[in-house]
């Protein structure tokens, strides 16, 4: 049994080297792969940051000439030639001979968005602020326009009511002017006597017709005549019928010399036929 156990415990430690080497072979993958990506891309980085910058001189600018400094000697007895100094070169700037080339990506200028007041209206004025502001002459009258006006057409008033009717008795055109007794003239005021209608109200299309000094007998107060449409009446005291017919505006009546008659008559008691 001991020695199964061994076996066992041995099985395990091998299971879990095996386990261990295929993580660190993974793992090592991983880095190379890691380093064949990122090696090439920082060797780039540092050639390029490890350029010196190229200084050009300038053609148009001539090299200073060299001054020549004599020194003299005092007199002797063996007199030397005069002996030339070491020419001294002026000190240039190197800052300013360096041309800096910018880099992609850098920026070589700054510029500044113009500036803006909150306070200044920026609406556009109409009518007569538009117009002060124009005779101002200030920086906003260039850009101000008038504004467009829509005319509008007035409405048509209504016509007004006529007031004179033509109505037709019987055949015989009559002329009416409203809140008047009808007829007062011709062959029915003849036969009757007196009045026998009388007109209340009147528009363009209808009228409406009353009996002067009595009432229908179905105690109706008044009736309404339409434009072309005939109505009958009849009295009831003698039977006599009267058609009464609304012509439409603007009919001539003509002139009639029948004579009228002066004496009066009660007003017949009218009421609608049976046809009518």
């Amino acid at each position: 049994m001991a020695r199964k156990a061994k076996n066992v415990a041995l099985d395990r430690a091998q299971e879990k080297a095996k386990k261990q080497k295929k993580l660190a072979i993974i793992l090592c993958s991983v880095l190379a792969l890691v380093l064949v990506y990122e090696v090439p891309k920082t060797l780039k980085l540092m050639n390029a940051g490890a350029k010196a910058p190229v200084v050009e001189a300038s053609a148009s600018t001539p090299p200073a000439p060299n001054p020549t400094v004599t020194t003299a000697t005092p007199a002797s007895s063996g007199s030397l030639p005069p002996i030339a100094a070491p020419a001294s070169t002026p000190a240039q700037s190197i800052v300013a001979s360096v041309q800096v080339q910018p880099d992609p990506g850098q920026l070589t200028e700054f510029a500044r968005f113009a500036s803006k007041d909150p306070f200044i209206q920026s609406v556009q004025k109409t009518g007569a602020a538009a117009a002060t502001s124009a005779g101002s002459g200030g920086p906003s009258s260039k850009a101000a326009t008038p504004p467009a006006t829509k005319t509008v057409a007035p409405k048509t008033p209504p016509a007004p009511p006529p007031t004179t009717a033509v109505i037709s008795i019987n055949g015989e055109l009559v002329s009416v002017t409203v809140d008047t007794d009808f007829p007062t003239s011709g062959t029915v005021f003849a036969q009757a006597g007196a009045p026998l209608f009388h007109l209340v109200s009147l528009t363009q299309k209808s009228a409406k017709v009353a009996i002067a000094g009595g009432s229908y007998a179905d105690g109706t107060p008044t009736i309404t005549l339409a434009v072309d449409k005939p109505v009958t009446l009849q009295n009831t005291a003698d039977g006599t019928r009267y058609t009464l017919l609304l012509e439409p505006q603007g009919t001539v009546v003509p002139t009639t010399t029948t004579p009228t008659s002066t004496t009066p008559a009660a007003p017949p008691s009218v009421v609608p036929s049976s046809g009518g």
